[in-house]
């Protein structure tokens, strides 16, 4: 009776992509230099593509044995976690391709995924009529405490509020229940609604976006209040899973048209996005790198010369993302400003700051080059970047130690 099994048997009708510009390049926005998104495919094609945007490539993410993989959630380290829908588990697939599976009990028929910062994975457990919450880091499964559901679907998790927001698709209705503290479940007023599938909340949490996928339609709906409004679409058929960018730009999968759509957060057309080949996409999620900042400082050399060898101390630089707030635990390398020769590298505090001392060994000939190298052009600091974050880099000078 869901959604998701009602991909199975209906007819599918290809779409053939259009123009589709890159997240965050109209007019007053600038997007993150790197974004990719993932979309899951349902029977038959039991894949997850992934396309480098705006348009590509695209390649097909290495998870093994999946039968009807639907909803999808990614962690800040890349790791990408695909409900198993058929075969009622969670796969896990890191960032670098390892696949593993999420320890849980009694799933059945698993199908919209939430992941709290602090690791706790929830999941509509669709035949089974409730959400359970899974600690991924090991622990034990809870059931959220709800009442009535049936074959619940997509999920929304509003962690500045503590809720949890449910697609209840056989009741053609969403509700809301606490994730701590106090407090029941309540209904979010909706008008209409039917079959609800994908639910997404915007960057603040201030509106619910909600896939009526029985009326062919996305639904807008204030989360502190206020009449719904329906996104400007055109031709959906049986939407199902959504995802917003940082800036709002929403996307939804449009199953039964085999395409996956964006619309822009302040208005105008939609666009297709480029995806080649899909079949019964289900769940788009994007991946953006945040931006971040590496500040080197002055760092002191000093020569040796029996044997040959150049201490350089002081080597130290603080990584932040673009706001400010410091990374902790990343790897930062440390060079001449030419990048010929590592001189050391180390993992940043609590702070953000990473520093080193380098000792230098070598030729007479190599040392006097390198001490010199630095006095003039002084040294680089980089961070290669990960899943989440880009890189970034800074020098500094080298000044001379007596």
């Amino acid at each position: 009776m869901t959604g998701i099994l009602m991909l199975c048997t209906a007819g599918l009708a290809s779409a053939t992509p259009s123009a589709f510009a890159e997240p965050g390049t109209g007019a007053g926005e600038s997007g993150s230099r790197r974004a990719s998104l993932y979309i899951s495919e349902y029977i038959p094609a039991n894949e997850v593509q992934k396309l480098r945007l705006p348009d590509g490539p695209q390649t097909t993410v290495p998870a093994t044995g999946l039968n009807g993989p639907s909803y999808m959630e990614l962690d800040r380290a890349g790791a990408l976690y695909i409900a198993d829908t058929i075969n009622s588990r969670i796969v896990k697939v890191s960032a670098d391709g390892e696949q593993t599976t999420v320890p849980t009990e009694g799933l059945d028929r698993p199908l919209g995924l939430a992941l709290s910062r602090a690791g706790d994975l929830y999941i509509a457990d669709s035949r089974n009529d409730r959400v359970v919450k899974v600690p991924v880091g090991g622990g034990e499964q809870t059931t959220v405490p709800t009442s009535g559901l049936t074959h619940p679907q997509g999920l929304a998790l509003d962690e500045r509020k503590n809720e949890l927001y449910i697609a209840d698709f056989v009741n053609d209705r969403v509700v809301k229940v606490p994730t701590a503290g106090g407090g029941g479940q309540t209904t979010v007023p909706t008008t209409g609604l039917s079959q609800p599938t994908g639910l997404a909340l915007d960057a603040r949490a201030e509106r619910l976006y909600i896939s009526d996928s029985g009326n062919n339609r996305v639904l807008r709906v204030p989360t502190r209040g206020g009449g719904q409004t329906t996104v400007p679409t055109t031709g959906l058929s049986s939407p199902s899973g959504l995802t917003l960018d940082r800036r709002n730009n929403l996307y939804i999968a449009d199953s039964l048209n085999d395409r996956v759509v964006r619309v822009p957060a302040r208005g105008g057309p939609q666009t297709v996005v480029p995806f080649t080949d899909l079949t019964a996409p289900v769940d788009p999620v994007i991946q953006e790198a945040v931006r971040t900042r590496l500040e080197a400082r002055t760092a002191t050399a000093e020569r040796h010369f029996g044997p040959p060898a150049l201490k350089v101390r002081g080597l130290s630089a603080k990584l932040t993302r673009a706001g400010g707030k410091p990374l902790a635990g990343e790897t930062v390398r440390f060079g001449n400003a030419s990048q010929t020769r590592q001189l050391c590298r180390a993992v940043t505090d609590a702070r953000g700051t990473a520093r080193c001392t380098a000792n230098v060994h070598g030729s007479r000939q190599q040392i006097d080059r390198l001490y010199r190298d630095l006095l003039h052009n002084g040294y680089r600091a980089s961070f290669s970047g990960t899943a989440a974050y880009e890189s970034s880099a800074d020098s500094a000078r080298v000044r001379p130690r007596h």
